[in-house]
């Protein structure tokens, strides 16, 4: 029997190579992309509208900073609209040569009480108010007014001297302080300066913190008060200056002009300037620097008061760079022994000017009796008037002078402020012989002189 052949060997099939993983479904790898993409495009929201919040914000700030500088220009638009035409008014501060044209300029503005119509309820008391001057400019309040009456008053430390100038062959010397140019013929250098210095920066200040508020600023165009400090009494008689006075006030060149011997110092050898130690007083250098303090308001002011206010600060004790204004009443009494009063026990009897002539005297009439005894007796009444109205008057609080000076102040005229505000309801009998009762209080008898001069007119 034929063997049956085995079927032919095949070679053993080799595995097959092995496969590589596979790749990852792409349907995940889509979803993380997009997820991915979410995620960017919600960030990318997010910021978005945190760039929109601050772009608003700031958008807001914007208008808000805008709308506050524009009423900021409107208001000053507003302020310079109702203070310009004051400002050109009688002003030493920025205004016109003259008066005149302080008036014309006021005319011009369609803020002034002559352009501005009173309703017809109002016309009958505008009338009876009489005409209005344009309303004073205010300064700016460097140093404000006291409220109530000071004890005292004084600089804090000597006043700092700057060298502007030092020419010998003009004889020009020029200093500053904080609001005074000291204008010299001679070298009187800063030392020197500083000694008098006192004197004129505590009168501003002084005339500054009065209740009075008087606001005191430089003449027109100026930055500085001017003094001129002369080194030879010729050369202090050559600028015009009256007769054996020792200072004076022009206001015609808006200038105080002090010989150098008024101010506690002398000239030796080649102009060289030395203390001296002989001059006491600085009654009359203070009373002429107040004139220049008031200088804004002396168009406005009767001469009464223009130098009651002068003596006043005249009187006052000071004394090495402060005013003691407590104890006045002594000094007073002891000025007007000096000025002719007599002794009547313990009692000082005084002759005065009539209240009504000395309320109606003008410039020119105070003018012309400077000499003699009239000068003295009109010196003294304007003080003794102007002190019963700082601190006899009323309520003895100075309420109806400073009232006065505030309608002035706005333009009215003194003689009709004086009716309203001094006054106060009383006729002139009445107000003088309450006049003449506070000063028997304070132990001054008062007898009048009558002069045939022009009266106050009620």
């Amino acid at each position: 029997m034929m063997p049956i052949p085995s079927p032919p060997q095949m070679p053993y099939p080799m595995p097959p190579p092995p496969l590589a993983p596979p790749a990852p479904p792409a349907a995940p790898v889509q979803k993380r992309r997009a997820g991915t993409t979410a995620g960017l495009r919600t960030v990318a929201r997010a910021m978005g509208w945190l760039a929109v919040t601050a772009l608003v914000a700031f958008s807001g700030m914007i208008i808000l900073t805008w709308d506050h500088q524009t009423d900021a220009r409107s208001a000053s638009l507003r302020v310079a609209s109702i203070e310009a035409p004051a400002t050109k008014a009688l002003s030493l501060n920025a205004g016109p040569a003259s008066p005149q044209d302080a008036l014309e300029g006021a005319a011009d503005s369609p803020e002034s009480p002559q352009n501005t119509p009173v309703p017809a309820a109002d016309e009958s008391a505008a009338h009876a108010a009489g005409p209005r001057l344009p309303a004073l400019p205010s300064p700016v309040l460097e140093l404000p007014a006291m409220r109530e009456w000071p004890r005292s008053i004084a600089l804090k430390g000597t006043p700092e001297v700057r060298v502007v100038s030092e020419d010998p062959q003009k004889d020009e010397f020029i200093y500053h302080t904080e609001h005074f140019e000291f204008c010299c013929d001679a070298p009187v250098g800063p030392d020197a300066v500083r000694h008098f210095a006192r004197v004129f920066e505590a009168t501003w200040m002084l005339n500054c913190q009065l209740p009075l508020d008087l606001r005191p600023a430089p003449e027109t165009m100026r930055k500085w008060f001017r003094a001129c400090i002369l080194s030879t009494d010729e050369s202090y008689a050559a600028t015009g200056a009256p007769a054996g006075s020792s200072g004076y006030y022009s206001r015609a060149d808006k200038t105080i002009y002090v010989p150098i011997s008024s101010l506690g110092m002398k000239l030796v050898g080649q102009k060289r300037v030395m203390l001296d130690q002989s001059v006491e007083s600085n009654d009359t250098l203070i009373h002429e620097i107040t004139h220049q303090m008031m200088g804004r308001w002396l168009p406005r002011l009767p001469i009464w008061f223009a130098e009651g206010a002068a003596e006043y600060n005249g009187i006052t004790d000071f004394v090495h760079g402060r005013f003691f204004l407590s104890g006045m009443e002594s000094r007073l009494k002891n000025h007007l022994r000096a000025s002719g009063g007599q002794s009547a026990g313990s009692a000082i009897r005084f002759t005065m000017l009539r209240l009504p002539e000395l309320l109606a005297m003008d410039h020119r009439t105070w003018a012309s009796g400077l000499s003699g005894v009239a000068g003295k007796e009109n010196y003294a009444s304007a003080l003794l008037l102007t002190y019963f109205l700082y601190h006899l008057d009323r309520d003895r609080n100075a309420a109806g002078i400073i009232a006065w000076l505030r309608d002035i102040e706005k333009g009215r005229p003194h003689e009709q402020a004086f009716k309203e505000h001094i006054l106060a309801g009383r006729n002139l009998l009445q107000f003088e012989a309450q006049f003449i009762h506070a000063w028997r209080q304070t132990g001054i008898e008062l007898q009048f002189v009558r002069r045939g001069g022009a009266e106050f007119q009620l």
